[in-house]
């Protein structure tokens, strides 16, 4: 049996029924693609999934609160201390931490007050919600500003704070399999994964392009796959800086493509600027966001993160 269930804390438990444990505790790496589930079908053939497994043996326990007051205030002691590992190990962690440009430099004190709230924007920013307790005021102003540093006036855009880059791309690249439901999507083999696991979830065709030495999409490559699917409308990733090492899509060749291989009128494109969609602006001689927003594009959908929160800009 395979099957899910979520709550509305957010946790998800994948249902795959009884696994025999392992005979010695073996790394994770080993066994992938060891167990796979044969769901529906893909081009006549069954098609696999595969599930992953439950190996961790380092998790804590939890456990109901003892109605007896001493055992309680016993457990409170021991997650302190739990706590307090916890902290050191983040700490040193910390020090060696490479690879993620992500903002280290956390301060949250100013907003320890309003952590007792439930807090949630829930829905549209831009629409006012019958829920009282949220923060849309703020959201709002930050796009605002987002949109100021993007030369672009308020009526020209409409986004919201995502949770996470990962999910700017699944909201972009929906935006347009509803625009193009027969579309065919295009990305660069170095993409982020989420840009792919988009294709699963949304069941799209999805063709990986080849990259430059850079890690840029090679338009050659990406012309000819083009070709191959001229009857079908091109949903088409653009990186702006992708994930190893960087590199940034050149739009201009790739809008070029587009139009001589037949598709005016009949593409989408979703900048993921998860990497350098902030940083543009502020570096010489790079290339405007604003001139890729505006051009001859139906739809564009920029994802922003690692520096800041995560802001999905719709144009």
């Amino acid at each position: 049996m395979v099957g899910s269930v979520v709550n509305d804390s957010g946790v998800l438990l994948q249902v795959i029924g009884k696994v025999k444990p392992p005979a010695e505790e073996i790394e994770p790496a080993e066994i992938a693609g060891t167990r796979s589930a044969q769901l529906g079908r893909e081009n006549g053939r069954k098609k696999e999934i595969l599930l992953g497994r439950n190996l961790h043996s380092s998790s804590f326990g939890i456990t109901e609160p003892e109605a007896d007051e001493e055992l309680t205030s016993d457990r409170e002691a021991y997650m302190a201390s739990v706590l307090a590992k916890y902290r050191r190990n983040l700490v040193e962690r910390t020090k060696h931490h490479l690879g993620y440009p992500y903002n280290l430099d956390f301060e949250y004190g100013a907003l320890s007050q309003l952590q007792p709230f439930s807090i949630n924007n829930l829905g549209d920013p831009f629409i006012e919600s019958n829920y009282g307790v949220h923060s849309r005021q703020f959201e709002v102003g930050v796009l605002d500003w987002f949109a100021r540093l993007w030369e672009l006036e308020k009526n020209e855009y409409w986004g919201y704070i995502t949770s996470c880059g990962t999910e700017g791309n699944l909201d972009g690249i929906l935006i347009g399999r509803e625009i193009f439901p027969d579309g065919v999507l295009y990305a660069s083999r170095e993409s982020h994964y989420s840009v792919f696991k988009a294709a699963r979830m949304y069941r799209m065709d999805c063709v990986k392009v080849e990259t430059l030495i850079s890690g840029e999409i090679d338009c050659s490559g990406f012309q000819v796959k083009l070709l191959e699917n001229k009857e079908r409308p091109a949903i088409v990733n653009v990186n702006i800086g992708t994930t190893v090492k960087g590199a940034v899509d050149d739009l201009d060749l790739v809008i070029k493509l587009l139009e001589e291989s037949g598709f005016e009128n009949r593409f989408y494109i979703h900048c993921d600027g998860a990497l350098f969609g902030l940083m543009m602006p502020f570096v010489k001689r790079a290339p405007k966001v604003t001139d890729l927003l505006f051009r001859s594009l139906p739809t564009l959908f920029c994802s922003r993160c690692k520096k800041t929160n995560h802001i999905s800009i719709n144009v």
